[in-house]
């Protein structure tokens, strides 16, 4: 399914990605994905899969936090060694670039959820599920 990841500019410390946290805890957002990349420069991106994507970026914002919004592909898979290279193998005949992934655990045993960017989202939702094409 395709997805709303927020990303968000903030210092690298512990406190300053846990004040990020703690603001969107305290008004009742979940967390479901995240991945933190460091810049090099005492800053770092955060990218969040959020239970609440729009009131999340209103939390942000309102705490002063630049953050943007985009799609990502976020696709369930069985938790089992080979499952992600299986997924992939459906890309093999299609011009996508994975600009990133990342990966979370799942609320249902069993079952692993990753996160991608792919050059074409929608395309690359297509190769998972050809018959939505109508």
């Amino acid at each position: 399914m395709i997805g709303k990841q927020l990303t968000v500019l903030t210092g690298n410390s512990a406190p300053r990605v846990g004040s990020v946290f703690s603001a969107l805890g305290r008004e009742g957002i979940n967390l479901r994905a995240h991945c933190l990349i460091d810049n090099g420069d005492g800053y770092c991106k955060l990218r969040m899969v959020v239970s609440e994507p729009e009131k999340a970026m209103e939390v942000l914002n309102a705490n002063r936090l630049a953050a943007v919004s985009n799609e990502v592909l976020i696709i369930e898979t069985n938790d089992r060694p080979g499952a992600l290279s299986r997924i992939l193998e459906r890309f093999k005949d299609q011009d996508l670039r994975i600009e990133y992934s990342y990966a979370a655990v799942s609320e249902r045993p069993g079952t692993a959820t990753m996160v991608f960017k792919f050059s074409d989202n929608a395309a690359a939702l297509n190769c998972l599920h050809p018959e939505s094409d109508s």
